[in-house]
């Protein structure tokens, strides 16, 4: 059986510390070994113009089996 990389996406997820409200934005069509300190990068750039604090962020990434 064989391995294949179809795709990446990255989630982050901000939550209000007053109203405690999740809000989740997704990148999709990310590469497969994206570096910590891409992700990081990209992390830092959008907390910039997101109120919230991101407090999570989840590499997902999907193979397929043949």
């Amino acid at each position: 059986m064989n391995k294949e990389f179809m795709s990446a996406s990255l989630k982050l997820t901000a939550v209000d510390p007053i109203t405690e409200k999740k809000t989740t934005i997704t990148l999709n069509d990310l590469t497969q070994d994206a570096s910590e300190t891409d992700v990081e990068a990209v992390r830092q750039a959008l907390q910039t113009v997101i109120e919230e604090p991101i407090y999570r962020v989840q590499a997902v990434h999907t193979y397929e089996y043949a």
